[in-house]
């Protein structure tokens, strides 16, 4: 069974018990976390129920100035000379983190190395920004949507499991929105151009969205080609607004904060 319980056609019918199943799972995963004690996925100290220490979370990379509608680093958080001259498609883009160590890992780790446990602190993460930009909250929570090859290739989709966890906590319903209309290459490696060539028409509308604001849920954004494509998409459905929620966002070339240490909280774990 794909994990985008969005997928039918290629869903078992197990999928009709998926909430019943999901609801033990969690159950069982309690009961676990009450008799195991939890350790930091990164220092491993003490952690209580969560995967990130409280200090561990408090020290991930974060651009403190950014622009509101790239998330790329802006002096003020005033909005970048890029956006201005050709504002995208997406309205705003707020991202929890900066793709840079020890964040990178975590979410690598993720997506190919099928951690999906992972995908709670990033919601946490990812819920904790949405709050602290104290903006309007939209109607509807799309997750980008993968390609049913790269989802079984991958047995998961991780934008899916993601915006599942994000829309427990914000409130905002996650529903469905776009489909991939073709498995375009990946993305790695490829100039700006060559990106938005990549996925130019890749997306198309499932169901109308009409009226509605939507934010589309990614892990990261990197030079943002494949959401503006996205965006697109759910504007030509009659989305009247299109936000980008990710996990990260890629800084500029040259500036990763790979500096970033916990030293002296001891090693890193092995992720």
């Amino acid at each position: 069974m794909l994990s985008n319980a969005g997928a039918t056609e290629f869903d078992s019918a197990r999928a009709r018990r998926a909430p019943g199943a999901r609801r033990l799972a969690t159950a069982i995963a309690g009961a676990l976390r009450r008799a195991l004690p939890q350790t930091c996925t990164l220092c491993a100290a003490a952690s209580g129920n969560a995967m990130l220490c409280a200090a561990c979370r408090s020290r991930m990379p974060v651009d403190a100035a950014a622009c509101p509608r790239c998330a790329l680093p802006s002096p003020d958080g005033a909005a970048c000379g890029r956006c201005l001259a050709r504002p995208p498609p997406y309205a705003a883009t707020i991202a929890a983190w900066r793709y840079a160590f020890p964040a990178d890992r975590l979410l690598q780790s993720f997506k190919y190395g099928g951690r999906l446990a992972l995908a709670e602190p990033f919601a946490v993460a990812l819920a904790e920004a949405v709050a602290a930009r104290a903006m309007q909250l939209p109607e509807r929570l799309v997750a980008l949507p993968l390609s049913v090859a790269r989802q079984r290739e991958r047995g998961f989709d991780h934008a899916h499991e993601i915006a599942r966890r994000v829309a427990a906590r914000t409130g905002v319903p996650l529903g469905p929105g776009l489909r991939r209309t073709r498995d375009a290459p990946p993305q790695a490696g490829l100039t700006l151009r060559e990106r938005e060539r990549n996925v130019r028409g890749a997306f198309e509308p499932r169901v109308p969205l009409d009226g509605l604001r939507i934010a589309i849920v990614d892990d990261v954004m990197t030079t943002g080609a494949t959401l503006a494509a996205a965006a697109m998409a759910a504007l030509a459905a009659g989305a009247t607004r299109v936000d980008a929620w990710v996990v990260a966002r890629t800084p500029p070339p040259g500036k990763s904060g790979s500096e970033l240490h916990y030293s002296e909280r001891g090693r890193i774990m092995q992720l």
